[in-house]
């Protein structure tokens, strides 16, 4: 690449030699001339090796450039001559000024009246108090007199973007002031942008918005580069921001833009190969962040990976425009379109800037700042396009929202009905249970078959019976319709009057501890017992029957702790962070009687006293149910 550009420089030059006259006199000055544009008087001499200096190049024949046009990419030494020829009655002083601001090194030679030269070093990377002149171009005072001449040398790795002009100083003065006026209106209206699109896409919490910020943040950072106002703002601390904004601008650009098209078109559910492609982006792009901020690190090996990122950003850019006509074609939805015009103006700015880089157009105020003027334009228009987005948001939530209140509201009638079947259920069970009752008290001398049968339906009258009991109070619950009544009782009688409820065999695997004996608590008695009987009657029906239970009981500072431990097969990590669940049975109950309401049940009892519910299974044996309790003890008399 750099063979073909010293190629191409030198085929330049030839032409220049045979199309373009030696320049004959310098530039003329008149007293009523505010400012005077150097395009058709600029020389030019190229020094392929930086090996001239600046006494050997005064030796040197120099060509005349017919305009202010690129001359390209190269990373040699570009020499520019120019001289003056001001009328008798023109003021001695004038100001020379050097384009573009994103020149790294610019080094002049001012010829002073005693035909001796004054050096100035000046550039984008060099300390910006360098510059005899503070602003953001490169400028500096010239004695203007009959001859004078003025060399200047530039390198950079950028386009070779040269333009000159001399000034009188009241009206380069004004100039600037005119200048840097619309430019900070410019960078205020990205500024304001990039805080109004991040606080809605924020609020919102809407991926699309909040990226098209950081899209905008990238324009500002890296305009504010290309205008040369870095060092302007940082002084002698700017050197490692001078370097490192743009490319984090340009950097940043890529990852926002994709991250942005990715979750506009929802390309996961659409487009999974380029959701894929545009995610490989983002990725390769945050791995050249560390050689952003730091450039040392930067290597030649790192600019043909820069090339590829480069690509890379085209093509995501051609596929999400082609995409975007898709979807437009599919839903016809407006605000598609106005994404499709918003990026085709940058993208034509970046065709215009590309040619002017080239050398393939004439600079002047419109090529020069027509990138720029496209990317505001782009903001004005996408803002447009995002305002219609909003309100397609907001109607969206609205109806979500309205989908939810209806979604509640059908659900708490279903709950209702539920509530008042379950109530209804009971008089029909507790007839069935009398009735099985009187039979057996009636018919003592059944078949030991039929026995069997009304002890069944007894059974599943209860099953059923507890079901309906559980669900109420959980309802109750839920619905704050039971208020633990809460009094000081003995924790020990308590858990041994609800092993006591067991029958024989089940009572007997119970191992029961309470730390210490005479523990008093502070809780509803009634609730406290349904949930540790519940808790107890897991533990017993999904255990082996030749294994214990273990329940313990203790204070400490955080309040009652009662655990319940069962050598049962226990549960996997998925069951157990669905546990809880009304109705959720894990695999290792079936073929076991139960409804999937007594862990959620116990929950709730343990919520509504301001506790919780937590259950593990160490290694995958065995279960383990921890119910705490806080403020457990009885307030003072006070």
């Amino acid at each position: 690449m750099r063979h073909w550009a010293t190629f191409r420089l030198l085929v330049l030059t030839l032409a220049l030699m045979v199309l373009t006259p030696v320049a004959v006199g310098g530039v003329p000055l008149q007293a009523q001339t505010s400012r005077v544009s150097l395009s058709g008087w600029l020389e030019y001499f190229h020094d392929p090796e930086q090996a001239f200096t600046f006494a050997t190049v005064r030796t040197q024949d120099f060509h005349r450039l017919p305009d202010f046009r690129s001359l390209g990419y190269d990373d040699g030494a570009h020499w520019f001559r120019t001289q003056v020829s001001p009328e008798a009655d023109v003021p001695p002083r004038w100001i020379f000024a050097i384009g573009t601001p994103e020149l790294e090194y610019v080094d002049v030679w001012a010829e002073q009246a005693d035909g001796t030269f004054k050096q100035y070093e000046m550039g984008y990377y060099r300390p910006y108090e360098n510059r005899p002149l503070k602003t953001r171009l490169f400028a500096l005072p010239i004695e203007a007199f009959e001859g004078a001449q003025i060399y200047f040398r530039v390198r950079t790795n950028n386009a070779i973007n040269v333009q000159a002009e001399i000034w009188q100083p009241a009206a380069f003065s004004a100039n600037q002031t005119t200048d840097n006026f619309f430019r900070g209106l410019y960078f205020g209206i990205l500024l304001i942008s990039v805080i109004l699109y991040a606080i809605m896409g924020a609020r919102l919490r809407d991926v699309p918005i909040a990226a098209y910020s950081g899209y905008v943040a990238s324009l500002f950072l890296f305009h504010l580069g290309t205008n040369g106002y870095i060092p302007v703002f940082m002084g002698a601390n700017g050197a490692w921001f001078t370097d490192v904004l743009p490319r984090l601008g340009w950097l940043g650009g890529g990852m926002s833009i994709v991250l942005m098209w990715d979750y506009l078109l929802n390309l996961k559910d659409n487009y999974r190969r380029v959701h894929w492609l545009y995610w490989f982006t983002i990725w390769f792009n945050l791995a050249l962040l560390p050689f952003i901020l730091i450039p040392s690190l930067v290597a030649p090996w790192l600019l043909a990976i820069v090339e590829l990122a480069n690509v890379l950003n085209c093509v995501n850019f051609f596929i999400g425009m082609i995409l975007v006509l898709l979807f437009w074609k599919r839903t016809r939805q407006p605000e598609l379109m106005v994404y499709f015009i918003a990026f085709v103006i940058p993208a034509l700015g970046t065709l215009v800037n590309t040619a002017n880089n080239q050398g393939l157009l004439i600079q002047n105020e419109v090529t020069s700042n027509f990138y720029q003027v496209t990317s505001l334009i782009h903001v004005l228009v996408m803002s447009y396009g995002m305002a219609l987005r909003l309100r397609q948001v907001q109607r969206d939530k609205a109806a979500a929202e309205h989908e939810v209140a209806v979604a509640t509201q059908r659900a708490e009638e279903q709950r209702r009905f539920v509530a008042m079947l379950s109530h209804e259920f009971r008089n029909p069970l507790v007839a069935i249970d009398r009735a099985v009752q009187m039979i057996q008290m009636k018919a003592p001398n059944l078949m030991p078959s039929e026995v069997e049968r009304l002890l069944r339906i007894r059974a599943n009258t209860a099953t059923l019976s507890n079901f309906v009991d559980n669900f109420l109070l959980v309802e109750m619950l839920e619905h704050r319709g039971v208020v633990p009544s809460r009094k000081s009782c003995s924790l020990r009688a308590t858990l041994e009057n609800v092993v006591d409820q067991l029958s024989e065999a089940d009572a007997n695997r119970v191992n029961l501890r309470v730390v210490p004996d005479d523990l008093s608590i502070y809780a509803d008695e009634t609730l406290l017992s349904a949930a540790v009987r519940n808790l107890i009657s897991n533990a017993l029906r999904y255990s082996p029957a030749e294994t214990s239970v273990e329940v313990h009981a203790a204070c400490d500072d955080a309040g009652l702790r009662i655990r319940i431990v069962d050598y049962g097969p226990g549960l996997d990590e998925e069951a157990l962070v669905q546990l809880g669940t009304p109705y959720f049975r894990a695999k290792t109950s079936l073929g076991k009687k139960g409804t999937g309401l007594g862990y959620y049940f116990t929950q709730c009892i343990a919520q509504a006293h301001g506790g919780s519910l937590r259950a593990y299974s160490p290694e995958g044996r065995g279960l383990t149910v921890e119910m705490v309790l806080p403020n457990t003890h009885a307030p003072s008399a006070a």
